[in-house]
């Protein structure tokens, strides 16, 4: 078996050196829209089936916003349609 003998200063500098140099790395996992500094598309599909759902979920939201807004309308015109005729039948509608 063959020894291997490193001088400690020298790994400590050459430590030092890696992380200097990878403190000024950054990563662009999607840069200028495009996912051309990795291996797949995957994320980049994932990332809009997200987009699409957070968009249909706020369009599905406005629309339950909306049919809430017309049932509580139906639902008061009948209220008030059921007093009118309690009135004129003389019944007391509660």
């Amino acid at each position: 078996m063959t020894q291997i003998k490193v001088n400690r200063e020298k790994m400590m500098n050459h430590a030092a050196e890696l992380g200097d140099s990878v403190s000024g790395m950054t990563h662009h996992t999607k840069k200028n829209n495009t996912m051309s500094y990795t291996q797949c598309n995957s994320m980049t599909n994932c990332q809009e089936a997200l987009h699409d759902l957070v968009h249909y979920v706020d369009l599905f939201g406005k629309v339950v916003q909306e049919d809430a807004i017309r049932i509580k309308q139906i639902g008061e015109a009948y209220a008030a349609k059921d007093r009118e005729v309690g009135q004129k039948m003389q019944l007391e509608v509660r």
